[in-house]
């Protein structure tokens, strides 16, 4: 009696799980679709506007597959590193969690010879739920009309996520990044909206980046200790990504991660 009650609790367990693994890999289809629009939009629109080369990343951070927790190799990071001369560096990372989680985080880190601010996108795709986060990271807060003219284009279209809610954000953020950054969660009704907004910025940033004039050495200096305040505040006082990091790599392993691949600081 009692071996055949293990023996049905031992079958009920597999269908369970086999279950949960259909329902993972159906939910991760709307990730991948989603994954790879944003991804093949964002590399169209950058090969019109500079060559970049790819960037060489150190073997052990390329690919984050961390084996030490069983959990942890339910979670996949795969990052493409490329330079060029206004974009400094350019990076995206593919990440895949629990199965059916799928991650398009890109970030764009200037040449400090201009007076430009950093992008940062990170678009989580969860089934049908999604959590949008789009930084214009400004820690110099160094004024000009070239700024000033994208900048408005970015800010106008704030009203159109204004009904959404609230994401992720933390205190110390404001100091660093600018108003008309977006953190939102939202359904997949709102992904044609989504996309469209992240276009509107990522052309109005390329184009700020294009027409950007060169900084005078002490106003270089400037943009460069801004951005490294903010990560070394990022990495003092912690984000969501960082954090994953630090669990993925330990503390001194995070820290030379966001720092060289993440900010691609020298």
């Amino acid at each position: 009696m009692f071996l055949s009650f293990i023996k049905w609790l031992i079958i009920a367990v597999v269908c369970f799980v086999v279950l949960a693994m259909i329902v993972a890999l159906y939910l991760k289809k709307e990730g991948d679709r989603e994954f790879a629009k944003y991804d093949a939009y964002t590399k169209e629109v950058l090969a019109g506007y500079e060559k970049l080369i790819p960037f060489e990343v150190k073997p052990e951070f390329k690919t984050l597959h961390p084996g030490k927790f069983p959990f942890m190799k339910l979670f996949k990071l795969l990052v493409t590193s490329e330079e060029g001369s206004r974009l400094k560096r350019v990076n995206s990372i593919d990440a895949t969690m629990l199965l059916f989680m799928r991650m398009y985080t890109f970030l764009i880190r200037p040449d400090y010879k201009y007076n430009l601010p950093v992008l940062s996108v990170d678009f989580i795709f969860i089934g049908k739920k999604r959590v949008f986060v789009l930084e214009i990271i400004d820690p110099a807060k160094i004024e000009d009309e070239n700024k000033k003219k994208y900048y408005e284009i970015m800010r106008s279209r704030i009203p159109d996520v204004e009904g959404l809610e609230k994401g992720p954000e933390r205190d110390w953020y404001k100091d660093y990044v600018t108003d008309f950054s977006i953190h939102a969660k939202a359904d997949n009704s709102k992904d044609d909206l989504m996309f469209d907004i992240y276009k509107t910025y990522l052309k109005a940033y390329l184009d700020m980046a294009m027409n950007a004039e060169e900084l005078t050495p002490e106003m270089s200096e400037k943009v460069k200790q801004g951005l490294e305040e903010y990560v070394t505040t990022l990495l003092s006082k912690g984000g969501p990504a960082v954090e994953v990091f630090e669990k993925m790599l330990g503390k001194e392993g995070q820290e030379e991660y966001v720092r060289t691949v993440m900010f691609g600081l020298e």
